[in-house]
């Protein structure tokens, strides 16, 4: 029984070695979403946007995505009922139509098209998929909106694509609004 430690002995340990291993899972957490797939090129916050009151949403859900564009080639219907299954977090239960609306246009020049709440995106089949989403208010301004990439996608049910759903749709929600609050440094957040 030499290699169970004395519960005395486990209570004396270091701190300097929890702090070691908060320091560790921080790390590899780094390193994580650091691998996900595609990029965002651009978040615009609107002065409008309230992070206090919007940022848990893509946390509770529902969600509900108008896509326009489509990078496969699949009927409509099929790449909307995706993307919506993509976006939605995991305790949120969603019903056609229902829940915080999201605009995802998807297209080679989705990004030059104007508002990102009306515009639409054309069909692509390139390894490379463009992508503009928007959090909308009535009318067409945007109170959130981001422009991105995905690449290597190797069709509508590829992981890698829903993960980047899923990636873009939470960082259309920020937790702070980067025009009015001072960037966090840890550890006085």
């Amino acid at each position: 029984m030499a290699f169970f430690k004395p519960l005395k002995e486990l209570s004396t340990m270091s701190p300097l070695s929890a702090f070691r291993r908060v320091l560790a899972s921080l790390s590899a957490l780094g390193f994580l979403v650091g691998c996900a797939p595609g990029v965002v090129n651009y978040v615009h916050v609107d002065s409008s946007y309230d992070p206090t009151t919007m940022a848990h949403i893509p946390y509770t859900g529902p969600l509900y995505a108008d896509v326009s564009g489509n990078p496969f080639g699949i009927p409509q219907d099929d790449l909307q009922r995706l993307v919506n299954n993509a976006i939605q977090p995991s305790s949120a239960k969603a019903e056609a139509g229902q829940g915080v609306r999201v605009h995802i246009a998807f297209g080679p020049t989705a990004a030059d098209r104007g508002s990102a709440c009306t515009m639409g995106g054309n069909n692509t089949a390139s390894p490379s998929i463009s992508v503009v989403a928007a959090l909308c208010r009535g009318g067409s301004a945007a109170t959130t909106y981001l422009i991105g990439s995905v690449d290597d996608i190797r069709g509508p049910s590829d992981p890698r694509f829903e993960s980047f759903l899923r990636n873009i749709t939470v960082q259309l929600f920020p937790r702070v609004d980067p025009n009015r609050d001072p960037p966090c440094f840890f550890p006085n957040c």
